[in-house]
């Protein structure tokens, strides 16, 4: 069909075009709910990774040192840590020291901006404490249905 061929189930006798543009925008995201994704995304790609949300826990707690980072977040590799410090340096959340000693001691510490995101750490690790239960029940009731639906069609197929 054209665009300009009126459909027969669109109202008021609109084209198809007219009742798609219409439709169309009201399906779409306000932009307060679009920059709302679109922030929450970047502050999850910031913590994205196994390691980040742990370094900057461990930081936070007063854990400065690498060899003191990496004995204390069993099953990191060194490459992996020094990565991941590197990816929050480079996105402002941590600074390096070098002192110019012998040997040569460096110290990673959280910046001020590094401190503000460990009050988001702190309120989605409450979130889980309250629902993790609610989630682990949602989870498993999905599998049950699904478990159903599964039996129902291999029934249908072997009938």
């Amino acid at each position: 069909m054209l665009a300009t061929e009126t459909h027969p189930e669109t109202p008021g006798g609109m084209s198809s075009a007219e009742w798609g543009e219409r439709t169309d925008h009201r399906r779409r995201l306000k932009t307060s709910d679009r920059l709302l994704i679109d922030r929450a995304t970047r502050g999850f790609g910031v913590l994205q990774g196994k390691w980040k949300v742990h370094l900057i826990v461990a930081m936070a707690r007063g854990i400065q040192r690498p060899s003191r980072l990496h004995a204390c977040l069993p099953g990191i590799s060194k490459k992996v840590m020094t990565d991941c410090l590197r990816g929050l340096e480079r996105d402002g959340l941590v600074t390096r020291q070098i002192y110019a000693q012998v040997p040569v001691r460096v110290e990673y510490s959280l910046t001020p901006l590094g401190w503000t995101i460990t009050d988001a750490i702190v309120t989605l690790s409450e979130w889980s404490k309250h629902h993790s239960g609610d989630v682990t029940r949602a989870r498993s009731e999905y599998g049950l249905r699904g478990m159903e639906t599964d039996e129902i069609l291999h029934a249908r197929l072997t009938a």
